[in-house]
């Protein structure tokens, strides 16, 4: 149990609501990531963060929770994320590297032992970093998926409940994985039956979904646009698919 987290929400009202159409709901979100881009989803950027709401189920310790707050983080090369066609439900579009046969997440900085002086500045505000260098990180440390889950059901870790994903954004006039610097806030809200967005991982294959509940997406995102970059992204390839046709 997340220490201080005697109040955290129950995950059974995810749990117990999902096992009557997961498998559905499940089907339809893989058929609409099989369809590919512009065919079934539209992607508008990269997870960075998503934070989580205190669970009766986590195991984190209270120095980490209090440190960074119960979150998985991608502090680079985060999954894509999508609206499904034509139902707008949210898709992650990528799945987490395996390592050991097990999916796996980025290290991190940690946070109890920061970089006091990356730069390597000295008194007089001068930078001793050799050309080129990058600057000095924080050790890093492992993020544990188990740690951080709510439960375990059927062959998914559960994360619940979502209170925020945080996503960076196609860049405007951006080409495919070509991805601007906005970051944008997904809002996680309770569905009409109450219940709240969870994450669900394979832990063996990597594959990821969001389940149940509902999302307000920032109004400063504009998602029409998205559609249309796809659409023309679309025609690129078939151009480019009839040239080499033609050539063969």
């Amino acid at each position: 149990m997340l220490a201080g987290t005697d109040h955290g929400i129950s995950k059974a009202n995810i749990v117990l609501s999902a096992a009557k159409d997961l498998d559905f709901s499940l089907k339809i979100k893989r058929e609409r990531t099989h369809a590919g881009p512009g065919r079934g989803y539209h992607v508008f950027g990269v997870i960075e963060t998503i934070y989580f709401e205190p669970d009766d189920g986590c195991k984190m310790d209270i120095s980490e929770a209090e440190g960074v707050g119960r979150r998985l983080y991608w502090p680079e090369g985060g999954p894509m994320i999508a609206r499904s066609i034509p139902e707008n439900d949210l898709l992650i579009v990528s799945y987490l590297p395996l390592r050991r046969g097990f999916a796996a997440m980025p290290d991190v900085p940690d946070h109890k032992r920061p970089e006091k002086n990356p730069y390597r500045v000295d008194r007089h505000g001068q930078s001793h970093l050799m050309p080129g260098q990058k600057e000095f990180e924080a050790p890093k440390r492992a993020q544990l998926l188990e740690k951080v889950a709510s439960c375990k059901f059927r062959n998914f870790l559960i994360f619940h409940p979502i209170a925020q994903i945080v996503v960076v954004t196609l860049g405007a006039g951006a080409r495919w994985a070509s991805l601007g610097s906005y970051k944008m806030p997904i809002s996680s809200l309770s569905s009409f039956d109450g219940t709240k967005m969870a994450l669900l991982v394979d832990p063996y294959s990597g594959e990821m979904f969001f389940k149940g509940g509902r999302y307000d997406i920032a109004d400063q995102l504009d998602l029409n646009a998205l559609r249309a970059e796809s659409t023309q992204q679309r025609n690129d390839r078939e151009e480019v698919q009839s040239l080499l046709q033609g050539r063969a």
